[in-house]
């Protein structure tokens, strides 16, 4: 449908179709709030800035953070509507122990887009294996994902099993899943199956409708804590979640969005019984409940599965504290070993 037929669905169609997607978009990330606008949770400042090429040439920003010749590097992989400015909290910590790369997801953050066909979780999985080869080409390495970056690293465990146990050593694994992610945001599971059919369809409609655009951002600020947090968060912490998924594109949500519908990565999980795993999921997370990590558990045996209370989908913004705790210890048990 062209941009001119959204405007004849009138404004207060156009809002409610709105505030449908987002919903759906952002995997349930929104939920009223009493305050918008940008802000960034302090950071120890911005890092080396890296190019990567991926396999298809789209290029990929990365940026690297601390001793460059630590012995132990850390890859975070950023989830869906997000850029790697979402570990603000976790880079500090993790770059006194290690050296630490994130870096943008095609489409998101400042990598570019590529074509709608490779957005796809595979392709995903062979852009973190250009990021390893052309950020971190030895040493080893400790994989962090949240969210769709969980997928990213069960995708490229599908792909190259023998990365893991090699150069990867550890990884972990944060409100993610294995299996098709649908989430229930109050809705019952027929009605989240119908929304994540009629979602890329709205998103399209919605990009070309750019009289909509407005709306958008607004209904985005205004419906961001209730599904993306469990428990109180400082005002700064729920705008800075706003802004990043304000910055990814309509398009790009609709070009990845189908993906989890069909997502199914149950049988890579066999590779990651080569290293040590850490699962941490969210008590109250409704876009990939405690199940979806118990099930990944149960297939890595040697996983170490955490349920961190009070916390929704984004604790690594809500409860930062912890997940730092955890990581430094996975990576502390990296060192042991490597010492041993």
């Amino acid at each position: 449908m062209r941009a001119v037929k959204a405007v004849e669905l009138g404004l207060a169609a156009g809002l409610v179709l709105t505030r449908t997607a987002l919903r759906a978009a952002t995997g349930g990330l929104i939920g009223p709030t009493s305050r918008t606008g940008p802000a960034t949770p302090v950071t120890s400042g911005r890092g080396r800035s890296r190019t990567v090429t991926a396999d298809d040439g789209v290029e990929l920003h990365a940026e690297v953070f601390g001793d460059p010749n630590a012995p132990v590097t850390v890859v975070l992989c950023h989830g869906y509507a997000l850029s790697g400015a979402s570990w603000c909290f976790q880079i500090p910590e993790l770059a006194r122990h290690a050296r630490v790369v994130t870096w943008d997801q095609r489409g998101h953050g400042r990598s570019q887009r590529g074509a709608a066909a490779h957005a796809t979780v595979d392709q995903l999985g062979r852009d973190l294996r250009a990021v390893l080869d052309q950020t971190t080409p030895s040493g080893p390495v400790v994989l962090a994902g949240h969210s769709m970056g969980g997928m990213t690293i069960m995708a490229l465990a599908e792909q190259e099993p023998d990365l893991f146990g090699t150069r990867v050593a550890a990884a972990a694994l944060l409100a993610t899943s294995a299996e098709p992610v649908f989430g229930d945001l109050g809705l019952p599971r027929h009605g989240m199956r119908a929304l994540h059919w009629v979602t890329p369809w709205a998103l399209a409609l919605l990009q070309r409708a750019s009289v909509l655009a407005g709306p958008v951002r607004e209904l985005t600020g205004a419906v961001v804590p209730r599904h993306a947090f469990a428990s109180d968060v400082p005002p700064h912490v729920a705008e800075f979640l706003v802004e990043q998924i304000g910055q990814t594109p309509l398009d790009v949500l609709a070009d990845f969005f189908p993906q989890f519908r069909v997502h199914d990565k149950t049988a890579a999980l066999a590779a990651l019984n080569r290293v040590d795993c850490l699962v941490l999921a969210g008590s109250h997370d409704v876009v990939t409940p405690p199940e979806n990590s118990e099930a990944i558990a149960r297939a890595v045996p040697g996983a170490d599965l955490v349920v961190l209370p009070d916390a929704g989908h984004a604790f690594p913004l809500e409860h930062p504290e912890l997940v730092n705790a955890h990581l430094v210890a996975l990576l502390r048990r990296q060192s042991r070993r490597r010492t041993a």
